[in-house]
């Protein structure tokens, strides 16, 4: 008994684990281009587990520290260069790719 006591977490070292479980994930950004007449489209390297075809709460975080909200929709981007290579393209509501300066991130807020 004494012993479990000993280590059993305390009731703010669990809350500070939850915490780091409910923090946003970046993305870097690799490619921006944009789509006439539908706006800008970011890929990101990793494979992620959001669903297609329903909107993501994002934010754009740009080099100087700015934050940009909207929405994304996920997309897949299949480029044949000399193997096939599959990334996560993501449509960003009301934004362009002047919007979105090189280096920037692409963070999940849902």
């Amino acid at each position: 008994d004494s012993l479990r006591r000993r280590f059993a977490p305390r009731s703010s070292q669990v809350s500070s684990a939850l915490d780091c479980t409910h923090m946003p994930i970046e993305h870097d950004i690799v490619e921006t281009f944009e789509i006439t007449g539908r706006g800008a489209v970011v890929v990101i390297s990793e494979i992620t587990e959001h669903g297609v075809g329903k909107p993501h709460k994002v934010e754009v975080v740009t080099p100087k520290g700015e934050v940009i909200s909207t929405e994304a929709f996920k997309e897949w981007l299949l480029r044949r260069q000399p193997t096939p290579i599959e990334n996560e393209a993501y449509m960003l509501k009301d934004l362009h790719k002047k919007d979105i300066p090189p280096g920037s991130r692409l963070r999940f807020v849902e």
